[in-house]
């Protein structure tokens, strides 16, 4: 009977494991659709073209309640790149504003209602990015939304998002063993509109 009862938990937790894995894989598909897209249409992404993308996704976490370096993570920038593009960009900086705005009523309409509140799967998904990209599960967690006893909690509830920090954790390994192999390391080529083709690096200030 232990026995069997082993076996069945061996089970569980392989097909969580399976689960997360793929999740964590897909955590960047829709930059990959986007990419093939822009393949079938005939065209090369611009960075004019993903810096617009980046300031969507900023626009989108704010909605969805992260602050500043969440949405910053959210978008694969700086924060120092998104407080300049703010600055310069006074129409960026009032959809920002709008937006950060309408998270907070909201939050507020939640409470109210005695609905859950948090920064939900937009935060998980950007604290799942950050730990895969190397960053410490407290700071993680901060760009994410949540405090660090709060996610501690969290992570101590859920078995599933135990499971994809650990999927997370398994990705980072990964990807610094092909490194150290001298495999690819995340560059790839984005034309400057109007100008000559240069290698450029997710998060990196433009």
């Amino acid at each position: 009977m232990d026995e069997e009862r082993v076996e069945r938990r061996a089970v569980v937790v392989n097909r969580l494991e399976a689960w997360a894995d793929g999740v964590v894989a897909g955590l960047d598909a829709q930059e990959d659709v986007d990419r093939s897209l822009f393949h079938a249409l005939g065209e090369r992404s611009t960075l004019r073209a993903e810096n617009a993308v980046r300031r969507a996704e900023a626009v989108r976490a704010a909605a969805l309640g992260l602050g500043p370096a969440g949405c910053a993570a959210a978008a694969g920038i700086s924060e120092r790149l998104l407080l300049n593009w703010q600055a310069r960009e006074p129409t960026f900086a009032a959809a920002m504003a709008a937006a950060a705005h309408m998270a907070a009523h909201e939050g507020e309409r939640a409470r109210l209602a005695a609905a859950p509140t948090g920064p939900g799967a937009a935060g998980l998904r950007v604290v799942l990015r950050a730990v895969r990209g190397g960053v410490a599960q407290p700071t993680a967690a901060a760009l994410g939304g949540w405090s660090e006893r709060s996610f501690l909690r969290l992570r101590r509830q859920s078995p599933e998002v135990a499971a994809l920090l650990a999927a997370a954790r398994r990705a980072r390994a990964r990807a610094r063993r092909a490194e150290r192999r001298g495999g690819a390391r995340g560059y790839r080529l984005v034309r400057v509109d109007e100008g000559p083709f240069e290698p450029t690096r997710p998060g990196v200030d433009h």
